[in-house]
């Protein structure tokens, strides 16, 4: 069975929202670089700028954007963590390598094995998720950054490290998304581990927003991984000191289960909509399918009048995200419940004849979207390097804990996004858990619909339907009629990392670029 399919409208029927006469939306560069890049933190943009002056192509600069995000976003992502990267290459072909977490190989003694139960009261308006050793899945994102740069890289692999490694060691402010995060579970996560106690808390506070912040037991072990490779990560001296710990705190990863990771090649899915075709994350993670499904369902939509656009959008969440919830328990059976979904869809409507982030695009016509995630956070730090809590992930875990089949990917929402359409292809993505897929739909219906330019669409607000137990509530941000759709309000007085940070470049086909970082995170974009 393709994991690409299609769905659009019919050539002869009309959409019902109006697209506006065409103009340019990107202008002329005085200069003519050669590489965009947009990153969730300025360092990743830096980091991203010294790899293309090296002669690095846009996947080189994801990268080491990305790798830079392991010691500049302390939380968001770590290379104890998952990533996807979507390419799409000069020759016009994508594929999605999928660095997701794991189950491990490995079976518990009983479900819940070393997982701890936690709320968070003050982040994201209250979070159960469990946290501790048996939390942690097999992490796949440095697995996923090498084969990324085995099959598309230019420069050395040394390379894409350097920045990062000196980052880590020589310090830099930290970032006010971080400290933000910390406020928030300082006492529930970090606290409960002597090493991660002494990372993040100053006495009796935490540290805070610009004071320096030095990790350089984690720049060691970027160097060690640069010099010899992933294996001394998943094999090797970092793998024990992973498993060891591991085993310490009542979890049940081995070294083993490290070893047998390995970073899968995938096809995406796709969709035609707005006269775009949009490339994103195939099962059996789930981001992708939600969005393309969501999308879908928009291609019909009024999207003319404010009210019953955002209508229309909180609408083709409610129904996406609730497909989802039905449907999308078992990750072994995301492929079959998506088709299936594709069918439905296509029967409302006639078949067309034509589915922390950052992106990069370069002039030759490379475009990369990678989105990597820690998840919350287990808690654990192993020689710098932050763990993550995917299994006890609540919502990644519908079935429960530890009732994943042992070696399986787990549930993702990362939904890194190729788009194409109107001479341009546009790399984007975000973070945000639930939300990242509302996001980037939002986003990219600024862009196809409106004519928006790439950061006007990264800078417009946007809303979420959260769907409570006590209730679903409308969260929106400032320019929004959210007061209008008969939902229990929660607005928001200004744009808000808890919408996402869509991360944005654009290439077109003669060349030209742009990029346009979000304006909700501690992020950068630069052209080179």
């Amino acid at each position: 069975m393709p994991l690409s399919q299609s769905v659009g409208s019919g050539e002869g029927e009309a959409p019902r929202h109006r697209k506006p006469a065409r103009r340019r939306r990107y202008p002329p560069q005085m200069s003519a670089p050669r590489l965009a890049i947009a990153a969730g933190n300025a360092l990743g943009t830096e980091a991203a700028i010294g790899v293309a002056r090296q002669g690095g192509n846009a996947v080189d600069a994801c990268l080491a954007s990305a790798i830079m995000g392991w010691v500049a976003e302390p939380f968001f992502t770590s290379i104890g963590g998952s990533g996807f990267i979507t390419i799409r290459t000069p020759d016009d072909h994508v594929e999605v390598i999928d660095g997701n977490n794991i189950m491990p190989f490995t079976i518990p003694e009983t479900p819940g094995q070393g997982v701890r139960r936690i709320f968070l009261p003050d982040y994201a308006d209250g979070i159960y998720m469990g946290i501790a050793a048996g939390s942690v899945a097999v992490p796949g994102v440095l697995a996923a950054v090498r084969t990324a740069w085995e099959r598309h890289g230019k420069i050395e692999w040394e390379a894409l490290f350097v920045d990062a490694i000196a980052a880590g060691r020589n310090g830099f402010p930290f970032p006010r998304t971080s400290d933000y995060y910390l406020s928030c579970t300082l006492d529930t996560i970090w606290s409960t581990y002597p090493e991660a106690r002494a990372l993040f808390a100053r006495g009796d506070d935490q540290i805070h927003e610009n004071e320096v912040f030095k990790q350089p037991e984690l720049a060691e072990a970027l160097e060690m991984i640069a010099s010899k490779g992933p294996e001394v990560f998943y094999e090797g001296e970092l793998g024990h000191e992973i498993a060891d710990a591991i085993a310490a705190d009542g979890g049940f990863m081995t070294i083993g289960d490290l070893s047998g990771y390995r970073a899968e090649i995938r096809s995406p899915i796709s969709t035609n909509a707005f006269g775009w075709t949009v490339y994103s994350n195939p099962p059996p993670a789930v981001g992708g399918a939600v969005l393309i499904h969501m999308l879908a369902l928009l291609e019909h939509a009024d999207l003319s009048d404010e009210v019953e656009r955002l209508r229309s959008i909180v609408e083709a969440q409610r129904a996406s995200v609730g497909y989802r919830k039905e449907r999308y328990q078992d990750p072994d059976g995301v492929a079959a419940a998506f088709t299936e979904a594709l069918k439905e869809l296509s029967s409302r409507a006639p078949r067309s004849p034509d589915t922390t982030h950052m992106s990069a695009a370069d002039s030759d016509g490379y475009v990369c979207s990678l989105t990597e995630s820690n998840g919350y956070g287990a808690g654990l730090v192993v020689h710098g390097m932050l763990l993550n809590n995917t299994l006890g992930e609540e919502e990644l875990n519908p079935l429960g804990a530890h009732r994943l089949p042992p070696g399986s990917r787990c549930h993702s929402n990362m939904t890194p996004t190729v788009a194409r359409g109107d001479g341009t292809t546009l790399g984007l993505g975000s973070p945000g858990a639930d939300r990242i897929v509302g996001a980037i739909a939002q986003t990219f219906i600024r862009i196809a619909v409106d004519g928006a330019s790439i950061e006007e669409a990264v800078r417009a607000p946007r809303a979420h339907l959260d769907p409570r137990p006590e209730g679903e509530k409308l969260c929106y941000e400032p320019g929004l009629p959210g007061d209008q759709l008969g939902y229990a309000p929660r607005p928001y007085d200004d744009l808000h990392m808890y919408f996402g940070a869509v991360q944005t470049v654009a290439v077109t086909d003669d060349g030209e670029l742009q990029a346009a970082h979000d304006p909700r995170r501690s992020g950068g974009s630069a052209l080179v």
